[in-house]
């Protein structure tokens, strides 16, 4: 084909040129779908109507909560969970969930490739989840959706795996941008998101910009280019007392951006651990939330309109109603997507730090302090997403472009430093630190970075260039086999990986043969006891302390790790209680057996 004639920045800009077009059109029919669904599934069975953003600025005071009761909207929730899990479940589970870990996954772990179904299993199964009245964000299907475009673009030319990696980012940076109509924020956010700390793909960057404001222009020729919510026209001018405020918003922001990942993803491995057939799990997330939204509707769905009414600064709400809003947005959407349901979680998160905000300047209104509560809210939605996924600079840009409020950058810079410290503060030994679990701290903690450096060292230890010290070179090879991505078996996907049973593994004492290794596929090669080196056999008996070299692929590694992992002790106070249990339970036994004697 022609293209791979060309060199390869050339070819890169031509493709984020033509994803551009693609990822605005691919957002145009999502949201056509969506509207659809909305209409026929949560107005037509649900009997609830949608506001939507010029609906809440032409009306400008908010409908007052609790006032009425929408008992058909656990109805529609159901229902559209249902149907997206039959599809997710049926037809590409990696479409669960919030798409942009798919996309970072594809990323770090699969060299840009997706499966060609994913884009539209996508499309359709996030249509339902979030049109059907689930709480969940547009930007992660677009994210995947776009993204999935890229990876089949990348396959069908059959590119290099690091070109296929940034067609990756390129397509996610369109259609993200003409969701949200912020070209420049979005094309940094594209390059961001891959990492929890301050680290860019810069080699991307060129790219997602092109595609980004490609897909800027499109998106402007069918609805304009207005941003996508609307501030007051009266400006406001912040004096140098306010940024106190503005500070204490953002430690307000980093500890909400901490509390997220906590609530969702202890939600999500509740969902997990449930013994149900998974593809009832949305059905039953879109039930919780559907019971929420009886009493609270404003946090299902995906709440642009009640983010323009906290934006207009006059939402008419009072301060424990909009505090109850970002909590409650913060566990619906937990419950939508955790429970496998398809949508975003950048959506919800913009509405927890909208309604933190407009919360915040409630509350400053009634101590009679002066400060524009359009302003704390912009910041606020900001400041929240800048802690909760760890992207301060994507997050400033792309919420000045969203609100148009350009003045703002000042106090944003702010908030949002302060909120991504205080996260990083408060989540520093927590099992999910941000909302993106796929995300890595660092370049070097990608496996596709790791093995780009571990190619050239080998290549300067073959042309001799460099030595290479032989305790150093075994530690890493330990460390990379114990803990990180294992050692690369040629020939196929499998790597290699050492694992120790430890002290109350549930495998200790069964033979290799009991534990399904081939369904599970993965391969006990060697097991190493004491001095002793074994190659077992289905017979061989596996003992504590055994140290097992295994070949799995990335995919089965962990389920082998949780197989053979001792499970956790129950707390003392059960297990007494489980003792004297068993001991009154021996002593009936024994008085009620005929040969015992009558101790009456």
């Amino acid at each position: 084909m022609w293209l791979l004639k060309l060199n390869p920045t050339t070819r890169l800009i031509l493709i984020s040129a033509i994803l551009g077009v693609v990822g605005a059109l691919g957002a145009q029919l999502f949201l056509l779908l969506l509207h659809f669904v909305e209409v026929y599934v949560l107005t037509f069975i649900g009997h609830y109507h949608v506001i939507h953003v010029e609906d809440a600025y032409a009306a400008k005071l908010a409908p007052k909560p609790f006032t009425e009761l929408h008992w058909w909207l656990p109805v529609a929730t159901t229902l559209g969970g249902l149907v997206a899990g039959l599809i997710i479940y049926g037809i590409a589970p990696e479409t669960e969930g919030h798409g942009t870990d798919a996309a970072l996954n594809a990323f770090h772990r699969n060299n840009g490739r997706m499966r060609a179904r994913v884009p539209f299993v996508k499309t359709v199964a996030s249509a339902l989840t979030i049109g059907s009245g689930g709480s969940g964000g547009r930007e992660g299907p677009t994210a995947q959706i776009a993204s999935g475009v890229g990876a089949i673009v990348g396959q069908l030319l059959k590119l290099p795996d690091d070109e296929r990696r940034l067609v990756l980012l390129a397509g996610m940076a369109a259609g993200l941008s003409a969701i949200f109509k912020s070209p420049l924020g979005t094309a940094i956010f594209a390059v961001e998101i891959l990492y929890s700390g301050m680290a860019f793909e810069g080699s991307a960057l060129i790219y997602t910009m092109i595609a980004a404001a490609v897909a800027y222009a499109i998106t402007g020729m069918f609805s304009g280019f207005t941003p996508l919510f609307l501030l007051p026209a009266d400006g406001y001018v912040v004096h140098p007392v306010d940024l106190v405020w503005f500070a204490l918003l953002g430690v307000l922001a980093g500890g909400f951006g901490a509390l997220l990942p906590a609530v969702f993803y202890r939600i999500r491995d509740g969902f997990r651990a449930l013994r149900v057939p998974v593809y009832l799990k949305p059905a039953l997330g879109g039930l919780a939330v559907g019971l929420i939204g009886i009493v609270l509707p404003p946090v299902t769905g995906g709440g642009y309109g009640y983010m323009q009414f906290m934006l207009q600064g006059g939402s008419g709400l009072v301060v424990w109603v909009l505090l109850l809003l970002s909590l409650g947005k913060m566990l619906t959407a937990s419950l939508t997507i955790g429970s496998g349901g398809s949508g975003g979680m950048f959506g919800p998160t913009l509405y927890v730090g909208t309604a933190l905000g407009a919360t915040f300047a409630a509350f400053l209104h009634i101590l009679h302090v002066d400060v524009d509560a359009a302003w704390l809210a912009v910041v606020g939605m900001a400041a929240v997403f800048a802690g909760g996924a760890r992207v301060p600079i994507a997050s400033m840009v792309m919420v000045i472009e969203m609100t148009g409020g350009f003045e703002l950058i000042m106090p944003t810079m702010l908030a949002v430093a302060i909120a991504f410290v205080v996260q990083i503060a408060l989540t520093r030994h927590a099992k999910y630190p941000t909302i993106y679990e796929a995300q890595v701290p660092m370049p070097g903690d990608s496996r596709v970075h790791r093995e780009a450096y571990y190619e050239t060292v080998a290549k300067l230890l073959r042309d001799h260039e460099i030595e290479l010290d032989r305790d150093l070179l075994a530690h890493e090879l330990q460390v990379a086999m114990d803990h990180g991505s294992g050692l690369a078996i040629a020939g196929g996907n499998a790597r290699m990986y050492h694992v120790r049973l430890r002290p109350g593994s549930p495998v200790a004492g069964s033979e290799v043969r009991s534990l399904g290794l081939a369904e599970l596929g993965v391969l006990i090669v060697s097991v190493i006891r004491g001095e002793r080196e074994i190659v077992p056999n289905g017979s061989t008996t596996l003992q504590v302390s055994d140290r097992l070299l295994v070949a799995a692929s990335e995919d089965t590694i962990d389920q082998f790790r949780t197989l053979v992992t001792a499970p956790l002790a129950p707390p003392v106070v059960a297990a007494s209680a489980a003792s004297e249990s068993a001991d009154s339970a021996a002593v009936k036994a024994a008085s009620e057996s005929p040969g015992a004697p009558d101790s009456r």
